[in-house]
């Protein structure tokens, strides 16, 4: 009994010391373990979509770009800065690249390529009408094309009503009194001009045809009548336009009604003037949108007084914008999470924070700044994608979108 006692205590002891001289190697093993463990990356990722993340190497699935070893929020490369707020070493920024521009006053500029029709001055459109019921039995012009001047003769009309009107003076000249003012008056009802009654009391008996004269001047556009017509009083004989002066119409989308406005000069090109540059000014701007296209209609005033440009021909024109100075950024500069933009904007050398942006109008390539900014700020232009993952890998409100 006593002998196995003691036998057990030799055991006991035994296995202590045996525990007691592996135990510091376990210890060293697990270190070392502990050790490889912290410098091998846990993770992958794509430096351009922080999102994109791999248990082992390979390339995004979004732009093929290899993936490398997540970053650390405590590693050499980033220093935690805070909510909103992202930190990087000046090793990190070597290798980023981040360019950064001042925020100030400049003109906004807004190229505007428009397309539209050069045509008649609407607001000059001619209608020339018969007097008074009769009959074309001879035109002194009936193409479109022609000229026509004011108080000249365009066709040969024979009117039963104008043969009776020029009895009625001729009786009444023999009076004169009330009937004379009356029939005379009579007379310039139907048509015919100051010359024409003058010469009444001196026509033959034979003498059945009237001048039918133009009521106005232009060039006739559309004609409605040929010889030997007859024709009822007020009927259309001729439409007429006066390409002295022309419109070019064009349509303004939406976005970009906010840079013109009346008195702006297009500078206008055609092809059927080739080499030429219509400069001019806009005369009037449509106040109603159309449904479909959400366009405006802008009416540029063309002065045509050699006829050279012709009607009805298709034409382009470029906007000269003028906003004045106003703060702006340029475009690679904002990221938009949604219809939220943001930007970075440096604090301190290598420590840039978000910033929501209020934004107006879109210039060619940059932003008109309406609040957030003030002038004199540096924001990031170049590397704000890069901040952003950052940002990201540190929990922070990424912005996480593309530039617009």
């Amino acid at each position: 009994m006593k002998s196995n006692f003691i036998l057990v205590a030799v055991l006991a002891g035994a296995t202590g010391w045996c525990a007691a001289m592996l135990l510091p190697r376990t210890a060293d093993i697990s270190l070392t373990c502990a050790a490889a463990a912290e410098n091998k990356p846990a993770s992958y990722q794509c430096p351009m979509h922080p999102r994109v993340t791999s248990a082992r190497a390979g390339d995004c699935t979004v732009c093929g770009m290899k993936l490398v070893a997540a970053a650390k929020p405590n590693s050499e490369n980033a220093i935690p800065g805070g909510a909103g707020i992202v930190k990087l070493s000046q090793s990190a920024l070597k290798v980023v690249g981040i360019q950064m521009i001042e925020v100030k006053k400049q003109p906004l500029i807004r190229t505007l390529h428009v397309a539209g029709m050069i045509g008649e001055d609407e607001s000059r459109h001619g209608i020339v009408t018969a007097p008074v019921e009769g009959r074309i039995d001879g035109l002194a012009m009936n193409c479109d094309g022609e000229q026509i001047h004011q108080r000249q003769p365009i066709a040969n009309f024979f009117s039963r009503t104008l043969l009776d009107a020029a009895e009625d003076y001729k009786r009444a000249l023999k009076t004169g009194g009330a009937d004379l003012e009356k029939a005379r008056q009579n007379l310039e009802r139907d048509g015919l001009v100051s010359e024409q009654i003058a010469a009444i009391p001196t026509r033959q008996p034979d003498d059945i045809h009237f001048g039918l004269i133009a009521q106005l001047t232009g060039t006739i556009v559309k004609s409605y009548v040929s010889e030997g017509q007859y024709v009822k009083a007020g009927e259309k004989l001729f439409e007429t336009a006066d390409l002295s002066r022309m419109w070019f119409v064009f349509d303004a989308y939406e976005a970009d009604l906010p840079f013109i406005h009346k008195d702006q000069f297009v500078e206008i090109t055609t092809a059927s003037l080739p080499g030429e540059k219509l400069k001019a000014k806009i005369f009037f701007i449509s106040p109603n949108l159309d449904e479909v296209t959400h366009s405006a209609q802008v009416r540029v005033v063309l002065e045509n007084p050699d006829r050279r440009i012709k009607n009805k021909i298709f034409a382009e024109g470029l906007v000269e914008t003028d906003t004045g100075e106003v703060p702006t950024i340029p475009r690679s500069a904002v990221l938009w999470p949604g219809n939220a933009p943001h930007v970075y904007v440096e604090q301190t050398p290598g420590t840039y924070a978000q910033r929501s942006v209020k934004l107006g109008r879109a210039g060619d390539t940059g932003w008109e700044v309406l609040a957030g900014l003030q002038a004199g700020e540096r924001v990031v232009i170049a590397g704000n994608l890069l901040i952003d993952g950052q940002a990201q890998l540190e929990g922070q409100n990424s912005v996480a979108a593309i530039n617009q």
